[in-house]
């Protein structure tokens, strides 16, 4: 197998604590995440069972409401009453391969009687001991770090509007709090450090990155435009997004300037970018000047173009994504195994084919099998290929030999032979 490019393995060091702690499944290797999905597939389910049964609604909280329809001041769908009888309780479920974490909006008690239930069907269904120093209780307010995002919550004060009886508007001031998630900069720091693309605590330092040294400077940019772009995608929903992104690509701007002076003999970081512009995009080349242009040579497609790093400046970086998910939302992928495993089903084809019946449809196979029983039944039968060769041959060779003894019967008069005449 082919090793994997640069920006890929760069990007693998970033990989959260909990990926380096996925269960031991012997001789499977990358099949062990997967073999976790199949075999924690019957603890998901039990896991949205106790979401219903924890399920209690609140009229007047936002969170939700009789039948689950959200009520309340709807212009902060996310507010939830910090204190009071007017909280909804309810139970979020997340899972990462091994690790999962439960979130409980509602008393500790209620999260003390999810973990007892969850420890004794592990032991029943799984045979996994667990106790409860496996199983901590910790309050958001602490901040719960999960796949280096630190989950917590933020204090707001809106002002909530409602119409009261009568048809009068009150305005008054609430308090309530907002689910924060936030990407940990000193967990990006630390990995960039064992990446060794930086140095120092307080003060980072890029370092040069020298394994890109004998790669081309379009090569290079486009390796780490990749990591930029899926470090983006990785941060996609925390509230820094850009903080942490426009940091990453200082990091690597940095760490490319230091290469790029290194290499063509430019000596400081502030000589690469006066040539090479701020984001690297302009070509650099050897003091030598001994190579023609590079206009000239971009011209006659002998290099390739250089692209700018992305992400120079935070303007650039996008916003978080703050899109719920849709109820009863599914991965793609788990969707094309569903659609699969529905096909391969027979009462599903004939289904399928009652359907195109009714419809008065006829699906591809159908009409190539009557356009191939078509030909076969009106086609016109034809001699077989060695019947027609030899057919041929006999005729032209019939015609070589009239034509033959036509030429000698006009030309033999001038030759002398004796010509018979007619006797008196």
């Amino acid at each position: 197998p082919k090793p994997d490019p640069y920006w890929l393995q760069t990007f693998f060091g970033f990989a959260p604590e909990e990926a380096l702690t996925q269960p031991d499944w012997g001789h499977c290797g990358v099949l062990s995440p997967l073999l976790a999905n199949v075999c924690l597939d019957e603890f998901d389910k039990w896991m949205d069972e106790k979401i219903e049964e924890f399920y209690k609604p609140s009229k007047s909280d936002v969170v939700g409401g009789e039948d689950g329809i959200e009520q309340g001041n709807t212009s902060w769908p996310e507010f939830v009453p910090t204190s009071g009888p007017d909280k909804t309780r309810k139970v979020d479920y997340i899972r990462f391969g091994g690790h999962f974490l439960i979130g409980v909006r509602g008393p500790r008690a209620d999260a003390a009687v999810i973990r007892k239930q969850l420890i004794e069907f592990c032991d029943q269904r799984f045979r996994i001991k667990l106790d409860n120093e496996s199983l901590p209780i910790e309050h958001i307010t602490k901040g719960i770090m999960f796949l280096d995002h630190v989950l917590c919550r933020r204090v707001v004060y809106p002002t909530l509007r409602y119409t009261a009886t009568g048809g009068k508007i009150i305005s008054e001031k609430g308090v309530g709090t907002l689910l924060s998630v936030t990407a940990s900069l000193k967990q990006c720091i630390r990995q960039f450090r064992k990446l060794e693309f930086l140095k120092g605590d307080r003060e980072p330092d890029p370092q040069p990155c020298f394994r890109m040294f004998h790669a081309t400077q379009a090569h290079t940019n486009l390796q780490m435009n990749k990591l930029l772009t899926t470090m983006a995608e990785w941060y996609r929903y925390a509230d820094n997004r850009k903080k942490v992104v426009n940091f990453c690509s200082y990091i690597i701007r940095g760490s490319l300037a230091k290469l790029y002076a290194a290499k063509y003999k430019l000596r400081s970081r502030a000589k690469v970018y006066k040539i090479a512009s701020r984001n690297l995009s302009r070509p650099l080349k050897d003091k030598k000047g001994q190579s023609p242009e590079y206009t000239n040579l971009l011209r006659m497609g002998l290099v390739d173009s250089v692209d700018g790093l992305q992400y120079t400046r935070m303007s650039m970086v996008p916003d978080p994504d703050y899109t719920p998910l849709p109820s009863g939302w599914r991965p793609d992928h788990e969707k094309f195994l569903l659609e699969y495993i529905k096909l391969t089903d027979q009462q599903t084809l004939e289904e399928q084919r009652s359907c195109i019946r009714e419809e008065g449809l006829i699906t591809p196979q159908d009409h190539i099998s009557m356009l191939v029983w078509s030909y076969k039944k009106n086609a016109v039968l034809l001699p077989s290929s060695k019947e027609s060769d030899v057919q041929e041959s006999i005729e032209d060779l019939g015609s070589d030999t009239d034509e033959l003894n036509n030429k000698e019967l006009g030309h033999g008069g001038h030759q002398g032979f004796p010509q018979p005449t007619e006797m008196s």
